[in-house]
């Protein structure tokens, strides 16, 4: 698989920017949940529950974009 691992060896490096702005908005609180999302995935994973992993994986994703979507300018450029 060392195809898919250079893909997501790229997609993690051109996201760090915006995963690092990401993180420092929304502050100790929301690090909190998103380490808890992870880890509520992960367990699902180890599970092998794919239902709970995916439904997981939906809401912190649902909530990312959400959060994301109060503050346009992340993505202005410059």
């Amino acid at each position: 698989m060392p195809e898919l691992q250079s893909l997501i060896q790229r997609y993690w490096n051109k996201t760090q920017r915006y995963r690092s702005a990401f993180t420092h908005l929304v502050g100790p609180q929301g690090r909190w949940l998103m380490h808890y999302e992870h880890r509520l995935i992960m367990e699902a994973i180890k599970r092998r529950d794919s239902e709970g992993s995916a439904s997981h994986l939906l809401g912190h994703i649902r909530r990312t974009r959400m959060t994301l979507a109060e503050h346009p300018e992340m993505f202005a450029p410059g």
